[in-house]
């Protein structure tokens, strides 16, 4: 209790000037482009206001300062910070108007790094709540300030379904971006209204989101993804970017023409095939074998994806849309379901198929740790920070 009192504590001090701005309506948040020299930020506005971003590897903010400008039609911006230096920590501010909002985050590291720490999480969608609570265990595991592991402040993988609908700024206001500072205030000042969800924006201000297409943002329409997440596609909504040893694939599971003589299929099986980096991961939304519950197993990943993986020798495929945590072990490979992120929770079947090695019913996100030649995964329940299930990958 007194671990988070403090936590609560340092996320009012930092975004306590949000109390009195009307201004922003998302972020700041981040999300990791793909170069180890980069990181793009991106906020949104509900009115034209004069803006600044200014960076450094200290709160003076000395390493750059730029003016921002509007980008399409809604007051979003977004600047891509270049020439940074690999594996250092780096601040930033924000300036809108009168108004600045902060936040930090680390550069990649060299290419010939051989060691990584990221999380992992997915199903964010409808219950914003319970999505702040996930969001402050996540903190709790990279954030310093109150015990964490600063190694974890890396990225975190996102499995789709940020929202319940894809096409309601709304939802995406709400349930994923955690309200908008300051707009639910009452004349008093009261802070308590839970339509603003302080660790959700806490986290997105100092921890990059590197997601794919899930299909409540899908079945819709992508417009609203491609919006707030405008990632390097490749084409749809897939691309991919290495961090340090490792290469994530980022699947569109939502493109129509994601069959055996696709596109994209060919280019995951290029993507797979043809990197140097010693780990390989996939991400997508539905997995192709996970604890029932909800949806059934996914057949494309089972005869397309699934078999790129053996023969390239991916290591681990991410996935979500089962509101649970479950794990199941194929020819070697391990497939997640990461469905705990803050969708209102099924109950998974232990004996759904012979491949189940673990689930459970429990908000929750991963944790991964690459120390060279190997890999240690530990999935945890949010609700107090302990390990539910675990496993080793050693190459």
């Amino acid at each position: 209790m007194i671990k988070r009192a403090f936590l609560s504590m340092c996320i009012l001090l930092v975004l306590a000037c949000a109390l009195q701005a009307l201004e922003l309506r998302k972020g700041p948040y981040l999300f990791y482009p793909g170069e180890n020299t980069d990181m793009t930020v991106l906020w949104q506005l509900r009115e034209t206001v004069e803006c600044s971003l200014e960076w450094g590897t200290d709160t003076n903010y000395a390493s750059g300062s730029v003016a921002s400008n509007e980008y399409e039609d809604d007051h979003q911006h977004k600047i891509t910070i270049t020439n940074l230096v690999p594996g250092s920590k780096y601040y930033y501010k924000v300036t809108a108007g009168e108004d600045e909002y902060v936040g930090s985050f680390p550069a990649a590291p060299a290419e010939d790094a051989t060691s990584l720490k990221f999380l992992a999480y997915g199903d964010t969608r409808s219950h914003p709540d319970d999505h702040n609570k996930v969001c402050a265990a996540m903190v709790a595991a990279f954030d310093e300030s109150v015990g964490g592991d600063p190694g974890y402040q890396t990225f975190t993988l996102l499995s789709g379904d940020f929202v319940g609908s894809g096409t309601s700024e709304e939802d995406w206001d709400i349930e994923y971006f955690g309200g908008e500072p300051g707009y639910y205030f009452d004349d008093d000042g009261n802070d308590e209204d839970p339509n603003y969800y302080w660790d959700t924006s806490y986290m997105l201000a100092n921890l990059a989101i590197n997601g794919c297409v899930g299909n409540h943002e899908a079945l819709t329409t992508k417009t609203l993804f491609r919006k707030y997440w405008p990632y390097p596609f490749v084409d749809g909504f897939y691309w991919s970017f290495e961090y340090g040893p490792a290469l994530f694939v980022i699947v569109d599971q939502y493109d129509a023409r994601l069959n055996k003589k696709s596109p994209q299929l060919a280019w995951i099986k290029k993507q797979l095939e043809e990197t140097d980096k010693q780990w390989k991961f996939i991400v997508l939304q539905a997995p192709g074998y996970s604890a029932g519950g909800g949806h059934p197993d996914d057949k494309i990943v089972q005869k397309l994806i699934h078999p790129l993986c053996v023969k390239y020798g991916a290591d681990i495929v991410f996935g979500g849309h089962n509101h649970y945590y479950a794990r199941c072990e194929v020819d070697g490979i391990q497939h997640l379901t990461l469905g705990g992120g803050g969708a209102p929770l099924r109950e998974p079947d232990p004996n759904y198929s012979e491949y189940v090695e673990y689930c459970e019913m429990v908000h929750h996100f991963g944790k991964v740790e690459i120390d060279g030649n190997t890999l240690n995964f530990e999935a945890i329940n949010a609700n107090d920070g302990n390990a539910i299930d675990s496993f080793t990958i050693t190459h």
